[in-house]
């Protein structure tokens, strides 16, 4: 059973869930707010009650693809696991919670693809900053503590980590295909491999 946002009825929670599964598959522009209201089994009135537009649907069905990524991050940051192993649960952890919602990673996907300027800014700004700054923070913390090499930027460092997830749940069906990947089906191998070949790009070498 799905959990309920605090201040949210269960229909608003039916609408924001079928809005987020329209929204990944057809696009913003192909859904209209008649469509989300029959698939989530109410009126477009009561569509109306709860968002005062379909932008709003829209912007609330992109903060709740990125809400478990939040949770993931809160995890990391007050874990005590030694450097590596936080990182791999990160990693880990993350790429699941992506596998576990195919249409938030979808419609992040399609979003980061084709917006424009002023949207990047929005999602910047109100979506993904924050958490982008806050794996960034980490990282460079464990810099200071002298656990990883201090001369590779931070956020380059976070991005391969979000860039290797991205590529995994994009590209998954392909990757099956491929002669030689046998881990398409095993993503905690797959994360295992990927965190391992960062660690000896990033750990700083003993004196």
């Amino acid at each position: 059973m799905k959990s309920q946002q605090p201040g949210r009825t269960e229909a608003a929670e039916r609408i924001i869930d079928a809005a987020k599964r329209m929204f990944a598959e057809a696009g913003y522009d192909a859904v209209s707010i008649r469509d989300i209201a029959a698939a989530a089994g109410v009126s477009k009135a009561n569509v109306f009650h709860h968002f005062a537009s379909k932008e709003e649907l829209y912007q609330e069905a992109l903060h709740r693809s990125c809400a478990k990524a939040k949770a993931v991050l809160c995890e990391m940051a007050q874990t005590n696991h030694e450097p590596g192993e936080q990182l791999r649960s990160f990693f880990y952890s993350d790429l699941s919670r992506s596998l576990a919602d195919p249409d938030g990673s979808r419609l992040l996907l399609a979003e980061g693809f084709d917006c424009s300027e002023k949207q990047a800014k929005y999602l910047v700004s109100q979506v993904f900053g924050h958490d982008f700054e806050r794996l960034t923070e980490i990282i460079a913390n464990d810099q200071t503590k002298g656990n990883w090499r201090s001369e590779i930027d931070p956020a380059a460092i976070a991005t391969l980590m979000i860039a290797a997830n991205t590529f995994f749940i994009a590209y998954r069906q392909i990757l099956r295909q491929l002669p030689g990947v046998d881990f398409a089906d095993d993503p905690e191998r797959y994360a295992d491999s990927i965190v391992e070949l960062l660690l000896n790009g990033i750990r700083k070498e003993e004196q």
